[in-house]
């Protein structure tokens, strides 16, 4: 097959038809206002700004993904927390200054802020009107999870504590952030219409590095089995799922989602992409995992072999497959090794 334009191999590339080569999904959000000079304030605040940085960085690289809306946790700004924006010259992490939660009487006191109020909501909004008048109109609702969300509420290591002494509290705080997540995909439908929403979720805090599966099966698997059941009554047919972090033993707990065929699951560098293929089903289309870490400490022959390993493993995945990073692109990535998993897809991802 002739070489695609990206526009062209990704709409073949969803729909199942076949394509000139691997997918290369830079995940480069941040990574992009960093590299085109913007400050935090710019590409967090200003929409514009931050969907062109991000657009010319993949159109001069001849990347595969589209631009998106990126502001980590900011989640808590929607629950009343507080944040701390860099003023250094170009982009970093934002920082927790607090959080909404800060003691089991602020849990059972609680109460969500009106629409109106939830900056981060209003912020993502913003960023896909623009997106839309620039061409691009898929959007992507956020089904949490909602145990993740509630992270976002309270300080990870006291939310630790109470899943073990104030469970009740955990749960009250998880009907809230079901409250919430559906209230903003609410929002979503109405505004941009079910037919152009898909569902994407991220499982950062159910990972086994941060609690047990017990503990995953106790709080995090129903809210998260109830909040796509939910979804799914509202009309929405299009799923994606990030594993973040270790879920080596949470993946049983992923098939009971019934995740319809040619639904995109991600994941973390933690997780053999192969095992997790294998557990969750063939007919997926698969996105990762080339190390995070490998990006910024490693050399780009380092970054060239691991993606080679990654695309011989998955290139034939009968859903399809995708090369991508194991998570959001660091800021401080080498653009030497960007480099080289682009070099692999070209040398090893052909059809």
């Amino acid at each position: 097959m002739e070489n695609l334009d990206s526009r062209e191999r990704m709409k073949l590339f969803y729909s199942g038809e076949k394509i000139d080569r691997v997918p290369m999904l830079s995940c480069a959000t941040m990574y992009s206002g960093y590299r085109k000079g913007l400050s935090s304030s710019e590409f967090y605040f200003d929409v514009k700004k931050s969907y062109h940085s991000q657009k010319e960085i993949i159109e001069e690289n001849d990347y595969d993904d589209l631009p998106c809306f990126d502001l980590p946790s900011g989640e808590m700004l929607d629950f009343g927390g507080e944040m701390i924006i860099s003023s250094d010259e170009r982009v970093s992490l934002p920082l927790v200054k607090k959080y909404a939660i800060e003691s089991i009487e602020d849990a059972w006191n609680f109460q969500l802020s009106p629409m109106s109020e939830r900056k981060f909501t209003k912020l993502n909004i913003e960023f896909l009107k623009y997106a839309q008048k620039q061409g691009q109109f898929g959007v992507s609702i956020c089904a949490g999870s909602p145990f993740t969300m509630v992270g976002s509420m309270v300080k990870t290591d006291l939310l630790l504590r109470w899943v073990i002494k104030e469970k009740e509290a955990v749960h009250h705080l998880l009907e809230i952030a079901k409250r919430y997540l559906l209230e903003t995909a609410d929002l979503y439908i109405k505004e941009f219409g079910i037919d152009r929403c898909s569902v994407s979720s991220n499982y950062p805090f159910e990972s086994n590095g941060l609690i047990s599966p017990k503990i995953f099966e106790r709080f995090a698997y129903p809210s998260m089995m109830e909040i796509h059941e939910e979804l799914r009554s509202r009309g929405l047919k299009n799923f994606g799922i990030h594993l973040c972090g270790n879920h080596s033993k949470n993946l049983e707990f992923f098939k009971d989602l019934n995740l319809p065929q040619r639904s995109f699951i991600s994941s973390d560098e933690a997780n053999s992409l192969k095992l997790v293929s294998e557990t969750l089903g063939k007919y997926h289309i698969y996105g990762g995992n080339v190390s995070t870490n490998l990006l910024v400490n490693g050399s780009a022959k380092q970054v060239y072999q691991q993606s080679r390993e990654i695309i011989r493993d998955m290139k034939y995945n009968e859903g399809g497959f995708a090369l991508m990073p194991s998570c959001d692109l660091p800021i401080n990535t080498k653009p030497e090794n960007l480099d080289a998993m682009k070099t692999s897809v070209y040398d090893f991802g052909r059809y």
